[in-house]
């Protein structure tokens, strides 16, 4: 708890957090994703996260938000850990939110980015 505690008051812990995805190791990317859904489900931890995730979008030069994490979840089929992690990462981002509206536009930003596809071809559904 203390731990999380300055991770959460720290302004920007969270965005270093977020770039470590940048990792070979899919079990450091999963470990990563898995603490990135604990932030999102503390108050105001989503908006943080959006936050780390913009910041991730500049500092990484992705034309989209989340872009590289889509391609990561792709193309890191080796590790059922990693892929656990980011199905879940996801489903918390999308559905901590309680405007309906908001809710919508965060599925159509990974569904843009090929997530219902991807989920498709893999037989696991869509939304």
């Amino acid at each position: 708890q203390y731990g999380f505690n300055l991770v959460m008051s720290h302004p920007h812990a969270v965005n270093e957090i977020a770039l470590s995805l940048n990792n070979k190791n899919p079990r450091m990317k999963a470990l990563v994703l898995e603490l990135l859904a604990a932030v999102c489900l503390v108050r105001g931890g989503h908006e943080i996260i959006l936050a780390a995730f913009d910041n991730f979008k500049e500092v990484c030069k992705e034309k989209h938000r989340f872009e590289r994490l889509m391609e990561y979840f792709r193309n890191e089929d080796s590790s059922i850990d990693f892929m656990v992690a980011c199905m879940q990462f996801i489903n918390i981002v999308v559905h901590s939110v309680e405007d309906m509206n908001f809710r919508v536009h965060l599925q159509y930003e990974f569904t843009k980015l090929g997530l219902e596809e991807f989920l498709q071809v893999q037989g696991v559904g869509g939304w």
